[in-house]
């Protein structure tokens, strides 16, 4: 690991024979898109896109990898979606909706003609299933959704969602890929091997699907919406970050995903690419798992807050390409605490905390990362050189992603690199997450709970005045700050490497850019 890492941290300089020996190990030989008419001046039909980490799998409501979220929303509709600027909903298989005076019961008018990619028409029952589904799936997204009493179909375009209280985030959880709508009769058939092969209603469908390799999709011919420019999505799985930028510079990929923070700037600087950087609600932070002793008390918790550079982590991972953390909430996002700021760098009072904890020594323990990560590394050997300062012996375990993800998840990590990105334009999903150790998460699994914390969150979902739910939010970042449960360490953009001769490529700050491939396009290249 720490060859690679270092290698992963200094500059690149590859000579034309090394970029072609890397492609080649990488699998990354000829890989040819279908050209439309026009030839050197014209555009292709096939986008693309170099991924770092596999598909866990195509069941909407069970991702839990980004990168596939994301993918999937290309494949899938909801009632409704986020707009392009990730801040309000727009109509998708919902064209309408009405809300009672009481707000307890949603009615909503399905969109007339919609068709999954099998040419079988979405109905109100496919609805129905779907949402009771995604709902009672052990582990997942359901506990976004106790207020909903009863989903039930009337006739077959039209659903009804009864709550048994108001629930303000209502409409921002159904946009979320969890609630995704699939046909009720073929998953029901054909069980687990439908997601292999699955059916939607979104402007994609899959084609061929290998969750370590490559995933293909093809234009839907039974979209209802607006006919993507581009026939072909393909899917290229390669986890090392330095391998993904090599794709780009001969191209080989048309965009790739999270391109190391310490070649942005030599990416910049290739004539014809550019690394795009858009706002983000990534907050990255490493979770603090209250099974370890230590980290169960709050001194403790608080001096590690103290022990770590922000501004050298930003400053190494990221080449100044974000903002030092402070919140637990996605930065500038609604509702978002902008009184609160990051913990100062003072490595003296971190040293006063472990000692009113009970360390005055100090102790050691691990911190899982991901390998291949570059930034995750970068900022891996920030906390270990800074923690050891003040006394904290930390061991970097390095994994791949879904097995530090894993053992993260397990109730067992002591210490873990993670990040949340939020999937709704409602801070609801982030604080139930974070902030309410009985909401479905263990708060981010470091299993640290606070009853007030808890009646906030909950009375937050069910307040409708706006000036109310600030307030209320504002007390839970205010807790969440004091009780450290994870360390927030800063909140980075999304970054795309991205090649000239692609037009119209944009991600929305909850990391979704299905928009945008319906209107994007491929010039020859």
């Amino acid at each position: 690991m720490g060859c690679d890492m270092l290698r992963a941290l200094r500059t690149r300089t590859l000579s034309a024979g090394l970029v072609a020996l890397a492609l080649a190990a990488a699998g990354c030989g000829s890989a040819g898109t279908a050209t439309g008419a026009g030839g050197k001046t014209g555009t292709l039909n096939t986008l693309i896109i170099a991924n770092a980490v596999k598909v866990d799998t195509l069941d909407p409501s069970q991702n839990s990898v980004n990168e596939s979220i994301w993918m999937d929303q290309n494949i899938y509709s909801r009632l409704l979606q986020p707009n392009a600027t990730g801040t309000g909903l727009l109509p998708d298989l919902a064209t309408s909706w009405t809300i009672s005076k009481n707000g307890l019961k949603y009615t909503f008018s399905l969109r007339p003609g919609a068709e999954f990619s099998n040419g079988s028409p979405v109905t109100a029952q496919d609805v129905v299933f779907s949402i009771a589904r995604s709902r009672k799936l052990a582990g997942g997204w359901g506990f976004l959704l106790t207020a909903v009493k009863k989903v039930t179909a009337v006739g077959t375009r039209t659903v009804v969602i009864t709550l048994s209280q108001p629930h303000a985030p209502l409409l921002a959880d159904l946009a979320m890929y969890a609630y995704s709508i699939v046909p009720e009769n073929l998953v029901k058939a054909q069980g687990t091997a439908f997601w292999q092969h699955p059916v939607g209603s979104g402007p994609f469908m899959v084609t061929s699907y290998s969750a370590d390799s490559e995933i293909d999709l093809a234009r839907n011919p039974h979209f209802y919406g607006t006919k993507p420019k581009i026939a072909k999505v393909r899917y290229l799985i390669v986890p090392n970050d330095n391998t993904r930028v090599l794709m780009l510079e001969s191209k080989k990929a048309d965009i790739i995903e999270n391109p190391p923070g310490n070649l942005v700037s030599q990416i910049d600087k290739t004539p014809g690419l550019s690394v795009q950087l858009f706002p983000s609600t990534r907050v990255d932070f490493i979770q603090l798992d209250e099974h370890f002793k230590p980290f169960k008390n709050a001194d403790v918790r608080q001096a590690l807050n103290y022990a770590i550079d922000r501004n050298a982590i930003v400053k190494l991972a990221y080449q100044g390409h974000a903002i030092p953390g402070a919140s637990f909430m996605p930065h500038e996002m609604q509702y978002f605490d902008s009184g609160i700021k990051p913990y100062p760098y003072d490595p003296a009072k971190a040293k006063q905390l472990l000692a009113a904890g009970g360390y005055p020594h100090g102790f050691s323990t691990f911190l899982i990362t991901v390998s291949g990560d570059v930034a995750g590394q970068a900022e891996a050997v920030v906390v270990k050189s800074e923690l050891a300062a003040v006394g904290i012996n930390v061991n970097i375990q390095a994994y791949e992603l879904l097995t530090a993800y894993s053992k993260e998840d397990n109730g067992h990590s002591e210490m873990g690199e993670r990040y949340w990105t939020n999937d709704i334009i409602d801070p609801d999903e982030v604080a139930t997450f974070g902030a309410d150790c009985k909401g479905g998460a263990n708060a981010f699994n470091s299993y640290w709970c606070d009853a007030q914390a808890n009646n906030l969150v909950n009375g937050a979902r069910a307040e409708l005045s706006s000036a109310k739910r600030q307030q209320m939010y504002d007390q839970i970042q205010q807790i969440v700050y004091q009780q450290s449960p994870f360390i927030v360490t800063d909140y980075s953009p999304y970054r795309y490497g991205v090649g000239s001769w692609v037009k119209g490529f944009h991600v929305t700050p909850l990391g979704n850019y299905n928009l945008s491939l319906e209107n994007l396009t491929v010039d020859q290249h």
